[in-house]
């Protein structure tokens, strides 16, 4: 990864943590509130919501060390996870962007929704 692209990764990389977090509380937020469950089962769901979230939140961001060699892998997966915008790829150079559309349209084709398949 060349000197820009890893400075505009580097800067994005705590925004695409802080939105994680941000998509995982929210659907906590709506479970504890879901009236329509008794609050026994409010309490289960959220439980579970948390374990999920935890379990993202390492594959999205635990496996890969903060490095240069692995910036590339990783911006993929965050792309795939839509934490990264499209706008916000639009920074990155024409052989990065390239490569992630590449790997993201290779996914579409295969069906590959489940990131710890890859």
């Amino acid at each position: 990864m060349n000197e820009s692209d890893w400075k505009l990764y580097s800067a994005l990389r705590p925004l695409a943590h802080e939105r994680l977090c941000i998509r995982i509380m929210e659907e906590v937020e709506r479970t504890v509130l879901d009236k329509s469950l008794v609050p026994y089962e409010r309490i289960e769901a959220s439980e579970e919501l948390l374990k999920a979230g935890q379990k993202e939140l390492y594959w999205a961001f635990g496996v890969f060390r903060f490095s240069r060699h692995e910036a590339r892998s990783h911006l993929l997966g965050l792309s795939a996870r839509a934490l990264i915008t499209t706008e916000e790829l639009t920074g990155f150079s024409e052989d990065t962007q390239a490569w992630i559309k590449e790997c993201l349209a290779h996914r579409e084709v295969h069906g590959i929704e489940d990131l710890e398949a890859e």
